[in-house]
């Protein structure tokens, strides 16, 4: 491999003294790191610079106003718009595409019209639609994917026809990494007077983006994905389209004239951005797009370089299944391993402070399509290195060591595990278990000695939602006792839950009711190895558990 120098030393949370050494962050693709040039433009802004934009005459409002709206000029030079009013600034991707949605709504849509979305979209590029056809009785139709999780692009463009109103589509797969073929469906799309929509969430801080090349209607992206701060994003549309929708949200800003008989609105931009903008945010985000230009070949050239090296790495490991087009995909990838469940695999890889996503990466329809319940991701960035991957596959296999064959083998646990009688409680031996490797043990035993639902009674009615992982639960009330049932594909999620309940556990109802998970997980010292994640699907589970009680007690009543 070439020499490898990454961009690091520009981000202040890897510099921080109080940062773990040892911590790899793998998890970009859900968030961006920030660089010190976006911070200090937001720490410039409220030191020296606060003051409202566009309503007020005094110099420092007009200072401010015009860094504001140069923001502005040069988000439209990021994606090559044509003219700067057709930047929008939005929360961000997901409010954007809810615009667009209601605006569509209100002006274009009519009973029987046709939305093509593709089988690997976000969530937040789904659900607006289905809302809107509900309200509008129009049809979804979904483009599929092939067996790895790659657009399948003939069917797509089948399925592109006259009746097609809108094609929405995520220019890269969040959860999987793939850059689509737009092209061939947007040309399709036009000539088949389609509106587009492209989400381009996952490409603004790695790909370049030309919206008139693509000749796309809209394009979407969030800030906090692309090195800028949370809560800023953009709506680039077309003027023509802008011109002829009508406002998302009514005050502020967007208004220009208005009686108690009456009311009209700006031009775009501002006819769409209602009161008080984001002005920090809107001002980090130039920043980030400054960031991005001056970087471009670096950033791609360490992408790529962690890319292919990751990919070389995990392939040579048994039992990985890869998912989506490597030869084409940004610096995003997604598996799982053969037998393992991957929210046991993230928890372990927890403890050796690597943060992945595992999970569904909100796009549950991507993963029915490929038959799994969720896939580990792993996202790099320009600030990543090349001995993080190192680290990263050693942690992996320990983690693929310990959960497949129940062995632990971390060389840097020096304690060993007190004898326990076969019949001391859980919570016991959970206590007096000396070191995460025995802990993790006796959560593991715990999973196997409690009582679990049978396949059957893993039914929707049982389900727990609100978990990072599936939990079905089923209570079995008698005498005014308590006994839970309960089932996870998680092996740690199991004997959490066995700890959980076991004091509650043919415990009279009131008890149970009373019952504080929070303080007891805290009393074990297990609450320190859960993720805030983890823990409220925990409390979801708790949260369940007092719902049923609940409905028990009303139909004794009632009876």
């Amino acid at each position: 491999m070439t020499s490898f120098t990454s961009l690091r030393h520009l981000f202040p949370i890897f510099q921080n003294a109080n940062s773990d050494p040892n911590w790899i962050y793998f998890d970009s693709a859900a968030t961006s790191q920030k660089p010190s040039q976006v911070i200090e433009t937001i720490n410039q802004y409220y030191c020296a610079e606060n003051a409202n934009v566009h309503r007020a005459s005094h110099h420092l409002a007009a200072k401010t106003t015009g860094k504001f709206e140069q923001a502005r000029a040069n988000v439209q030079k990021f994606v090559n718009a044509r003219h700067a009013h057709e930047i929008i600034w939005t929360k961000g991707a997901t409010e954007s595409i809810n615009l667009v949605a209601n605006a569509l709504q209100k002006s274009v849509f009519k009973a029987g019209d046709r939305i093509l979305l593709s089988q690997s979209e976000h969530h937040a590029n789904i659900v607006p639609w289905i809302e809107v056809a509900k309200e509008c009785e129009l049809h979804i139709d979904v483009i599929p994917l092939n067996s790895s999780g790659a657009l399948d692009l003939d069917k797509g463009l089948e399925l592109i026809t006259p009746d097609t109103t809108l094609l929405s589509i995520g220019h890269v797969s969040n959860a999987l990494g793939n850059v689509n073929p737009l092209q061939p469906l947007l040309a399709k799309a036009r000539a088949n007077n389609a509106l587009t929509l492209i989400d381009g969430c996952q490409a603004a801080a790695h790909l370049s983006i030309d919206v008139q090349e693509l000749d796309c209607d809209f394009y979407v992206f969030s800030g906090h994905k692309m090195f800028a701060p949370t809560g800023i994003g953009a709506l680039y549309g077309k003027t023509k389209l802008l011109e002829q929708l009508q406002p998302y949200q009514f005050g502020g800003e967007m208004i220009e004239k208005v009686s108690f008989q009456n009311v009209s609105y700006q031009h775009p931009p501002f006819k769409f951005e209602a009161g008080t903008p984001n002005i920090s945010g809107v001002l980090g985000m130039n920043s980030a797009v400054s960031f991005i230009q001056d970087n471009r070949q670096k950033i791609a050239e360490i992408e790529t370089q962690l890319h292919q090296y990751l990919v070389k790495k995990i392939s040579a490991i048994p039992g990985i299944k890869l998912f989506g087009d490597q030869s084409s995909s940004i610096a995003t990838l997604s598996f799982t391993v053969d037998g393992i469940n991957n929210q046991d695999l993230g928890f372990l890889l927890n403890e050796q402070q690597i943060a992945v996503r595992v999970g569904h990466h909100c796009a549950m329809p991507l993963m029915q399509a490929l038959g799994v319940d969720g896939t580990i991701r792993v996202s790099l960035a320009c600030y990543n290195e090349i001995d993080e991957v190192d680290r990263f596959v050693i942690a992996l296999k320990l983690a693929m060591e310990k959960l497949s064959t129940g062995v632990l083998s971390d060389v840097n646990c020096t304690h060993s595990m007190p004898d326990s009688k076969p019949d001391t409680p859980l919570a016991e031996k959970v206590k007096t278990a000396r070191g995460w490797d025995n802990i993790y043990r006796q959560v593991m035993l715990a999973g196997k000695q409690q009582g679990i639902l049978s396949e059957e009674q893993r039914i929707p009615d049982n389900e727990v939602f609100g978990c990072e992982s599936q939990v079905w639960i089923k209570l079995s009330l008698s005498d005014e006792k308590f006994k839970a049932n309960y089932y996870s594909p998680s092996k740690i999620v199991r004997g959490l839950l066995a700890v959980m309940l076991e004091p509650v556990q043919n415990a009279d109802l009131k008890e149970v009711e009373q019952y504080d998970n929070r303080t007891y997980f805290a009393s074990l010292g297990l609450d320190r190895h859960l993720s805030q994640s983890r823990g409220n699907g925990l409390n979801a589970v708790m949260d369940k558990i007092r719902q049923l009680l609940s409905q028990y007690r009303l139909s004794k009543k009632s009876n």
